[in-house]
């Protein structure tokens, strides 16, 4: 049972991961193209909703937890994957406070 669990926790991060660098694409074009405020904010709660996510899986997953992932074709692991999505939230708020 604990195999299946990791392979579909492993597989769960894998399409969150694949829409997180979406996402991550979506907002810089919002961003460089000057995006109404409210746009900003409903990408902000999409990247909270994503990140929320993957610390859920992670939770759930000692498989998950230990395996190597990619992501904008570079290797990581849970920390870096959670630190990265952390950082793209807290400095999405700190571009929409200053709009």
């Amino acid at each position: 049972m604990g195999f299946f669990n990791s392979m579909s926790s492993i597989n769960k991060i894998n399409n969150l991961l694949r829409d997180l660098e979406n996402q991550v694409t979506i907002t810089q074009g919002m961003i460089e193209s000057n995006a109404p405020l409210y746009n900003l904010e409903n990408s902000l709660n999409v990247h909270k909703r994503i990140h929320q996510e993957l610390v859920d899986v992670f939770s759930g997953s000692g498989g998950a937890r230990v395996s190597v992932y990619k992501i904008f074709g570079e290797n990581a692991r849970m920390d870096d994957i959670l630190t990265y999505s952390k950082n793209l939230v807290m400095n999405l708020v700190a571009i929409i406070r200053t709009r």
